[in-house]
């Protein structure tokens, strides 16, 4: 797993940089505007959503909890997601449909 880099000057962003990358959506050493690739499109949608759900399901199916502590299991799940979010990220100089 590595960090993704620019589409123009192949700097590596740092972990930090790569994280706020959804709000920023620009490379910080040259300042060009960086897209997801349709492929990083697909690995940063699709993982988060069923890594929050399918242990979550499965768990509420064969474990009687209470709702608290499987909401919370939740969000713990979604913010380890959110933190792995970073090293799938691909970027390209134009922005790409999904499909």
């Amino acid at each position: 797993m590595s960090l993704p880099k620019c589409w123009s000057c192949q700097y590596t962003f740092k972990y930090k940089e790569a994280l706020t990358f959804l709000a920023i959506k620009q490379c910080p050493n040259c300042q060009k505007k960086q897209y997801l690739t349709s492929k990083s499109n697909l690995k940063t949608g699709i993982p988060p959503v069923l890594i929050m759900l399918i242990p979550g399901f499965i768990l509420r199916l064969f474990v009687d909890i209470s709702f608290i502590l499987y909401m919370s299991i939740i969000v713990g799940l979604f913010v380890l997601a959110v933190l792995a979010l970073p090293f799938s990220y691909e970027f390209t100089k134009k922005k790409e449909p999904l499909f």
